[in-house]
């Protein structure tokens, strides 16, 4: 394996890399430190990099974070270890730095283990053995590949749409015909059990419609902050089916005004 210096100008950045771009201002961070350990301390370990057929370019899959901290010092050449190696094995190669090197966000999780395991033809355990993380945990990230990229984004949120690995692995088990971010939106407001909980119930009852997951939400709400209703419920019929149920505290002010605006009144 070669190593010399080459300019910056003539490496690019592999598709192959799963963090081509940096999505967050730790990312920024993090290179900016980078840089500064680079200025005082020097490159220690080159960037590995192999040639682009026919062209004077190389393609860096391995040091793509060494390689932008030395760009932000306005260096014209880095050090680099130049392979001949196929697309297959600088797409390892790259993944596995990935894991050992970088803080990886869960959605890069879920990206850098799917594709792990594709490249090593599905086995699991050399999955294992390269990222050292435990099988339940390597499943529920393998799990999530499919889901909309929308949906993977809210494992990292910093707002309220943040979801966890689990309520998102309770997500997978619903069937297509259901809108999983139409889901999570009407799940938000519930903390993680109560998702866990609502997710389940609904699966288990076979349902994909929006309304019965709805249902299901209220009554888990219900039963989790041990909110005490009366056993019985007046109720009408609205033009769905659906029944519009009344704490009993409320009888005679709604019995009223669904006597005058409905005209008709149903008890269970």
């Amino acid at each position: 394996m070669e190593v010399r210096e080459i300019e910056l100008d003539k490496l690019v950045v592999s598709d192959l890399n799963v963090r081509k771009t940096l999505t967050s201002e730790e990312d920024e961070t993090g290179i900016s430190d980078l840089s500064n350990d680079i200025r005082v301390n020097g490159l220690i370990n080159p960037i590995t990099v192999r040639r682009l057929p026919g062209q004077d370019k190389y393609e860096i899959f391995a040091g793509q974070r060494r390689f932008l901290a030395t760009k932000l010092l306005q260096r014209t050449t880095i050090s680099c270890s130049i392979m001949d190696v196929t697309s297959q094995k600088a797409e390892e190669l790259s993944l596995v730095e990935n894991v050992q090197r970088n803080p990886m966000t869960n959605s890069d999780k879920v990206k850098t283990y799917s594709k792990l395991y594709e490249v090593y033809n599905k086995d699991i355990d050399k999955v294992i053995s390269v990222i050292n993380i435990s099988r339940p945990t390597l499943q529920k990230y393998l799990k999530l590949k499919d889901l909309d990229e929308a949906i993977i984004k809210m494992l990292d949120s910093n707002s309220d749409s943040k979801i966890t690995v689990d309520v998102a692995v309770e997500l997978t088990k619903l069937p297509d015909s259901v809108d999983k971010l139409e889901v999570i939106q009407n799940i938000q407001t519930l903390s993680t059990a109560q998702q866990k909980t609502t997710l389940k119930q609904f699966i288990a009852d076979g349902s994909s419609d929006i309304d019965d997951l709805i249902d299901i939400k209220e009554d888990v709400v219900i039963q989790q902050n041990n909110i005490v209703l009366a056993p019985s419920f007046p109720y009408v019929k609205d033009t769905d089916g659906k029944n519009v149920k009344i704490p009993q505290h409320l009888f005679g002010d709604v019995i009223a005004l669904i006597q005058n605006r409905c005209g008709r009144l149903e008890y269970i």
